[in-house]
């Protein structure tokens, strides 16, 4: 479900890290118990298989880790007898076959483990859920204060709008991915690997396309509401500090509709992780997932086995109107890059290949590699399938 380092060990990072509620006074947890600890991550849903199961190790809370735990035998079954066991795909990682078992909406499923030293742990049986339909994610513009930044931030802040809930209290866990277009500086027109060759398809390492999950738990219910429908839901912002809006973005949105025992066990962990910036805090609580062993119930385990209805949508977003400014550096060019240029035969081979370009006047210069392959900015130059322009 979630980069362990960003997000699983964010259960960790919780028992330590508390946003300031009352008086200032320092906590230093004991967090020794929550070393060597079973992190569950895996999810059954409505959806075709695969499913997935990860499963790892906590590590000491100063290594910021996770550990792969191998070699167990994982099973996953349902309330009328049906049962699959997972294969190890790579470390710590299990899956379901493509063709094998498949979430039904009202049937309830369990996860059990065992491990190679014996141990055996369960999930409890929880009911795969009707998903509830997402009826619009939309990006609106807004300004925001930055006490460390001299003008207002703009940028998109996302939103959602769910359809109408069949039952009054519903419970939601959302997560987020997001895909944007972002291009080089500079046009390449020449590259030099020992000898200048003019640089074919001069757009190829112009546009790149970086794909990345959205670092936040997202989490709501229809309990409290006089119609069981949520409006307006506020997702992530994005600002115009980077390239991320710089051409075209794009959000993939999953609404999951879980039980209320998942709905507890994420917005914990909302709530912890929102104030996980400061050792200045009130005493933590533990968040108990889904997840014991079965001869020992004093265990802590940590992470949850999700059952859940699932929907999906995705949007783009076309870069903002022309008044919106972007502070993002742009790449321009000094004397060192013709200098570099005129130098090309007395490069180092390892830099090869070096790309050069041309200015409008017929100048040749070597700029900063980054400012003219977009790859080094870490997307790619493979267009996503999903892709619109």
């Amino acid at each position: 479900m979630r980069n362990p380092k960003t997000h699983f060990f964010a259960i960790l990072l919780c028992l330590a890290f508390f946003q300031l509620h009352s008086c200032k006074e320092k906590y230093w947890p004991e967090l020794d118990k929550y070393e060597d600890v079973l992190v569950v991550d895996g999810m059954i849903t409505n959806k075709p298989g695969p499913y997935t199961v990860r499963l790892s190790v906590s590590a000491p809370i100063d290594s910021a880790e996770l550990i792969p735990f191998t070699d167990c035998q994982l099973i996953i079954s349902d309330d009328i007898g049906n049962t699959e066991n997972l294969i190890e795909t790579e470390p710590g990682v299990y899956m379901t076959s493509p063709d094998g078992l498949r979430g039904i909406i009202g049937r309830k499923y369990q996860l059990q483990i065992s491990s190679p030293e014996g141990e055996n742990y369960t999930s409890a049986y929880e009911e795969l859920k009707a998903p509830v339909g997402i009826d619009s994610v939309y990006g609106v513009i807004e300004y925001r204060q930055d006490e460390k930044i001299p003008y207002e931030l703009v940028g998109y802040q996302f939103y959602l709008d769910a359809e109408m809930a069949e039952q009054d209290s519903s419970y939601f866990l959302w997560r987020a991915d997001a895909t944007y277009h972002y291009q080089s500086d500079f046009t390449i027109r020449w590259y030099y690997d020992g000898t200048l060759n003019w640089f074919h398809g001069p757009d190829s390492l112009y546009n790149c396309w970086k794909s990345y999950r959205v670092a936040r738990i997202f989490t709501g219910s229809t309990q409290s509401l006089n119609l069981p429908k949520i409006d307006k839901y506020a997702l992530h912002y994005v600002n115009t500090e980077s390239r991320q809006l710089s051409v075209r973005y794009s959000l993939f949105v999953q609404q999951l509709t879980i039980s209320e025992d998942a709905y507890e066990f994420w917005n914990g962990i909302e709530e912890q992780s929102a104030g996980q910036e400061s050792l200045y805090a009130t005493q933590p609580f533990q968040i108990s997932g889904n997840v014991r062993n079965i001869d020992n119930d004093a265990e802590p385990v940590l992470g949850y086995f999700m059952v859940a209805g699932i929907s999906e949508k995705r949007i783009f977003m076309d870069r903002p109107p022309g008044n919106i400014p972007f502070h993002y550096s742009i790449c321009e060019l000094d004397n060192g890059d013709f200098h570099s240029y005129a130098q090309l035969s007395m490069a180092d081979p390892v830099f090869y290949p070096i790309y050069a370009i041309e200015t409008p006047g017929g100048r040749r210069a070597v700029p900063s590699q980054e400012c003219v392959d977009c790859r080094r900015k870490g997307g790619t130059i493979t267009k996503p399938d999903f892709w619109v322009d």
